[in-house]
């Protein structure tokens, strides 16, 4: 895990996933969440089966949870690469979904993800994921 900070969008994986999000929105004004969420379930970065316990798909929900919170407290996207979508769009079930993503890794459930093993102690990075699910929260 090439990590630099708190947030997964301050990794490697994260900056995975903002150059997917990017290659998938390149024409686009707007995107659905449960488009994306379809999308990166296709692209193997996120599991079909929410339960399922991988750094890898734990990383890449709380990117997209990231990216998520910063259009829903900005009003735009703040990433030059996704300059030209202006607009994500959600359905309440689709960010509900993407909210419970997030909380199972700060709950990490079954005690076993290596993510939260990571991070573990980091009170920075607790207050970080409580702030990504208070925001997903505020528009349920």
């Amino acid at each position: 895990m090439g990590s630099w900070g708190t947030a997964s969008l301050e990794s490697d994986e994260g900056l995975d996933v903002l150059d997917a999000l990017s290659e998938y929105a390149m024409d686009r004004k707007s995107v659905k969440l449960k488009d994306l969420i379809t999308h990166f379930r296709a692209l193997g970065l996120l599991s079909e089966d929410p339960e399922e316990e991988d750094f890898l798909y734990d990383n890449t929900a709380i990117a997209l949870a990231e990216i998520v919170c910063a259009y829903i407290e900005n009003g735009k996207t703040q990433y030059e690469k996704l300059s030209g979508l202006k607009e994500i769009v959600w359905e309440k079930e689709d960010l509900l979904e993407l909210k419970q993503l997030v909380q199972q890794v700060l709950d990490n459930k079954g005690g076993e993800r290596e993510l939260y093993k990571l991070r573990d102690g980091d009170s920075d990075w607790m207050k970080h994921m409580e702030n990504v699910v208070r925001i997903l929260s505020k528009r349920l």
